[in-house]
């Protein structure tokens, strides 16, 4: 943790444990419920399904990089620095699933209250294009001044000294501090 940890440090669900999966109990249930009970082929309503499969995919997406990156750690190959993992940052980094649960909370939560979102369509290719050019643009140029702004040392001690303290680099390893602060700024708003 950081060496002074500030407001909203840990994930609003961090008592929960492995029981954090339970706030999704609601929705998926209602995904299922609502796409098995639609009377008509086209009455279905899959968006929720794809929330549902969105969660899935990143679950697994994520765990197959940690466990690719420990193994190749474990066997010696292409270390940075010549130290194996340590117990203290898995514990440490044991959290990494927590963004993804806000962002399902955040998509169902989103969809459920705009209607608006019921009739976007499932490709298109200049939203692609788009959101890549705003992706490279102002995204990252704010990311950019966001993680030096990290770096200040009242930012520093209480959120991103969490993220240097891991020795061995894993592919969670990045996003820690910068989640745990932006789960601040949302849950602020």
């Amino acid at each position: 943790m950081a060496t002074k940890p500030g407001n909203l440090t840990e994930w609003p669900w961090a008592s929960l444990g492995n029981f954090k999966y339970l706030l999704l109990a609601p929705f998926v249930g209602h995904s299922i419920y609502s796409f098995f009970m639609g009377k008509e082929e086209s009455q279905r309503d899959t968006s929720y399904i794809f929330i549902l499969l969105y969660l899935l995919m990143r679950l697994v997406h994520h765990q197959i990089w940690i466990s690719v990156s420990r193994y190749r750690t474990a066997k010696g190959d292409n270390r940075i620095v010549d130290k194996s993992i340590e117990f203290d940052q898995v514990d440490r980094e044991r959290n990494w699933d927590d963004q993804i649960i806000l962002n399902v909370l955040i998509f169902y939560i989103a969809y459920l209250k705009f209607a608006q979102t019921h009739h976007l369509p499932l490709w298109r290719t200049d939203g692609i294009i788009i959101t890549a050019l705003i992706h490279m643009g102002p995204v990252e140029f704010l990311y950019y001044w966001f993680h030096r702004a990290l770096h200040h040392h009242f930012l520093y001690s209480r959120y991103h000294s969490h993220h240097h303290s891991s020795i061995v680099t894993e592919p969670v390893t990045g996003k820690l501090s910068s989640n745990i602060f932006l789960a601040f700024c949302i849950f602020a708003i």
